[in-house]
């Protein structure tokens, strides 16, 4: 019995670590640093905040069509595994860039680690 309760609670942290990435894929894509950043160590949410302001475009049609591929590609979480010995969880996913061709995917992993109730991303691959 206690190693069914063990195995069911990796697989929750698991599951809770991929809504995490999930949330963050989706809210960085969609171009909301700040939001994405949430989810985030505060180094890495330090460098989402660094990214080029919506001001910093050349022109309101470059801007334009940023956004358009940002809101374009999509992502898909693969898997997701605790980390043995630890509080982190590993989890791999596709990115689907916006423009490419049917079935081109780029794979990446991040790394999330449980703070208090909550997953935070400390590393992206």
């Amino acid at each position: 019995m206690c190693v069914t309760m063990a195995l069911a609670g990796c697989a929750r942290n698991a599951d809770q670590a991929s809504r995490t990435a999930s949330d963050f894929l989706e809210a960085f894509f969609k171009m909301d640093y700040a939001g994405a950043a949430a989810f985030c160590s505060s180094d890495i949410s330090a460098l989402l905040m660094d990214t080029i302001p919506a001001d910093a475009y050349p022109s309101e049609e470059i801007r334009d069509k940023v956004l358009e591929a940002s809101r374009g590609t999509g992502f898909k979480i693969v898997s997701s595994s605790e980390l043995p010995g630890s509080d982190s969880v590993r989890v791999s996913y596709e990115i689907q860039p916006y423009g490419a061709a049917r079935g081109t995917v780029i794979a990446r992993t991040m790394t999330l680690v449980k703070t208090g109730r909550d997953f935070k991303i400390v590393s992206l691959e």
